[in-house]
C-alpha cells in the first residue's frame, strides 16, 4: 500500500482515502451534474413558453413591487435571474408552480425525474458558511431550519469566507448539492438583525395566513419578500456579494475595514432603534411620543434639548474613534432643523485613497476604449464615476468591480444590450452579483434610470 498522502487534504494515505475509487465517484458525480444541467435548460425553456407570457408579467409585478424602486432596476441581470428562479420554483399559477407543471412531462430521463422530485421540496433560505474544505467545498448551515449541507463550488469557495450569510436555494444533485442561481451575500455582523427581521415577518405572516412554525411554507410564500430584504440590507451595508479579497493586505487595512463594519453595525441597529423610539411615549415629553411632540413649538424645543444631550454622547464617542450615530438622521425623521456647526467627522475614516479612485477611472477608460466606445462616451462615464465617488465615498477592495458597474450603467443608459454583467465579470475577474450590487448603489445615489 502506498504511503503517499491523499490530495483531498484529509491527511490519510491516498489508498486509504480517495485513491482507487476516486474515478468511480467522479464519474457518478459527472453523470448527476450533467443531468442537472440538462434539467435546468429544459426548465428554462419550458418557463419561456408563450403560454406563460401573461403569468410572467403578473409575477414580475408582484416580485419587483416588494423592492424599493430606488434600489433595484428591473432589468438588472442578477435581479432578473433571481426573479425567474423564483417564478419557476415558488410562484404559483392556479395553485401549482412551474416546476410542478413541468413534472407532468413524459420526456424526462430517469435521473432528471429523480432530480425534479427532490427539487420540488427545496426552498430559498438563509445559509451561513460554517467552514470551507479543500478550497472547493462549502459547509453551510440553514439559519432558519438548522440543517447543514456541503456544496461543491470552487468559485464560491474562493470568494466566500466563514461567517458569510447567503440567501440561496440549495439543490440536491446526486450525493452532492449545488446553488440554484447567483447569490446575494451579507456579512456576519448583520446576522442578529437579519434574523430578527425574518422572525417579525414570519410572526406577521403566520398570524394572518398559516399555522405558526411552518417554516417551509413561509419560505416558499415569502421568498420574493426575502429577496427584497437582502437588497435593502446589502445597500445599507454596502457589502459587495462574493467580493472578499483572498489575501488581506495589511493588519492596518484589516483594522480599517473592521472599523467601517463597526460603524455600519452602529448605523443599522440605531436606525432600527430610533425608528421605534420616535413612536414611544416619554415622560419628559409629558406622555407624548417624539413624533407627536415634533408637531408643536414647545415639543420641538424639548426635542432639540433632548437631542442635543444625545449629541454630546455621540460626539464623545466620535472623538475617541469609536463608532457613533449621526443624529442628523434622527432630526430628519422628526423634521427638525439641523444643528449648526456640530457635524461630526471621522477623520481618517472618511478619507479615501485618491490613487484608488484614479485607478478605477483608468480601468473605466481602458475598458470602454477596448469595447469601442468613443471619446465623449468615455468622458461621460468618467464624469459619472467622479460624481458618484464624491457623493457616496465608496469603500472597496476590488477596483474592477466599480469600473464594471460604471461601464454597465453607461451601457444601460445608451441602450447597449450587448453588454452584460456576466461578460464584465469575466473581464474584470469579479462576480456578476458584485457588479449588480454596485450598479444598484450607483443608480440610487445618482438617481439613474437604466
Amino acid at each position: 500500500m502506498s504511503n503517499k498522502k491523499c490530495s483531498c487534504g484529509s491527511g490519510k494515505s491516498a489508498d486509504a482515502c480517495c485513491g482507487p475509487s476516486r474515478k468511480v465517484i467522479d464519474l457518478n458525480e459527472y453523470r448527476w451534474r450533467r443531468a442537472g444541467r440538462h434539467l435546468r435548460r429544459k426548465l428554462a425553456e419550458f418557463a419561456d413558453n408563450d403560454i406563460f407570457t401573461n403569468d410572467v408579467e403578473i409575477a414580475r409585478e408582484l416580485f419587483f413591487d416588494t423592492f424599493d424602486p430606488e434600489l433595484v432596476d428591473e432589468e438588472d441581470d442578477l435581479m432578473l435571474e433571481r426573479f425567474f428562479e423564483w417564478f419557476i420554483f415558488d410562484y404559483k399559477i392556479q395553485n401549482q408552480t412551474i416546476l410542478e407543471y413541468f413534472s407532468l412531462a413524459d420526456n424526462l430521463a430517469s435521473e432528471e425525474r429523480e432530480l425534479l422530485e427532490s427539487w420540488k421540496k427545496t426552498k430559498s433560505s438563509f445559509y451561513q458558511v460554517v467552514r470551507i474544505e479543500r478550497q472547493s467545498v462549502l459547509v453551510i448551515e440553514d439559519l432558519i431550519r438548522g440543517r447543514q449541507v456541503k456544496v461543491t463550488d470552487k468559485n464560491a469557495a474562493k470568494e466566500l469566507e466563514e461567517g458569510h450569510i447567503m440567501l440561496m436555494r440549495v439543490l440536491p444533485v446526486g450525493n452532492d448539492y449545488e446553488f440554484s442561481t447567483g447569490g446575494m451575500v451579507l456579512p456576519l455582523e448583520c446576522k442578529s438583525y437579519l434574523l430578527s427581521r425574518v422572525k417579525q415577518d414570519a410572526d406577521l405572516y403566520w398570524s394572518k395566513y398559516k399555522k405558526r412554525g411552518d417554516w417551509d411554507q413561509y419560505l416558499a410564500d415569502r421568498a420574493h419578500v426575502l429577496n427584497s430584504l437582502v437588497v435593502e440590507l446589502e445597500t445599507i451595508w454596502n457589502f459587495s456579494s462574493f467580493d472578499e479579497e483572498t489575501n488581506k493586505k495589511t493588519s492596518a487595512a484589516n483594522k480599517g475595514h473592521m472599523d467601517g463594519m463597526a460603524q455600519q453595525v452602529t448605523n443599522i441597529f440605531l436606525d432600527y432603534f430610533y425608528d421605534r423610539w420616535v413612536n414611544e411615549p416619554m415622560d419628559v415629553l409629558q406622555g407624548k411620543t417624539p413624533m407627536e411632540a415634533s408637531k408643536t413649538k414647545e415639543g420641538r424645543e424639548k426635542l432639540q434639548t433632548l437631542i442635543k444631550e444625545l449629541g454630546k454622547i455621540e460626539k464623545a464617542r466620535a472623538q475617541k474613534g469609536e463608532p457613533y450615530y449621526d443624529l442628523t438622521r434622527l432630526r430628519k425623521k422628526l423634521k427638525l432643523p439641523a444643528e449648526v456647526g456640530n457635524r461630526m467627522t471621522k477623520g481618517a475614516q472618511d478619507e479615501s485613497s485618491a490613487a484608488d479612485y484614479a485607478g478605477v477611472a483608468e480601468l473605466i477608460r481602458d475598458g470602454l476604449k477596448k469595447m469601442g466606445y468613443h471619446a465623449q462616451q468615455v468622458n461621460n462615464a468618467l464624469e459619472m464615476w467622479q460624481q458618484y465617488s464624491k457623493a457616496a465615498r465608496p469603500a472597496f477592495r476590488k477596483p474592477g468591480a466599480w469600473a464594471a458597474a460604471i461601464i454597465y450603467a453607461v451601457a444601460r443608459l445608451l441602450g447597449d444590450e450587448s453588454v452584460s454583467q456576466n461578460e464584465l465579470a469575466l473581464m474584470y475577474n469579479v462576480s456578476a452579483s458584485t457588479i449588480s450590487a454596485n450598479y444598484r448603489s450607483i443608480c440610487k445615489t445618482l438617481q439613474l434610470k437604466g
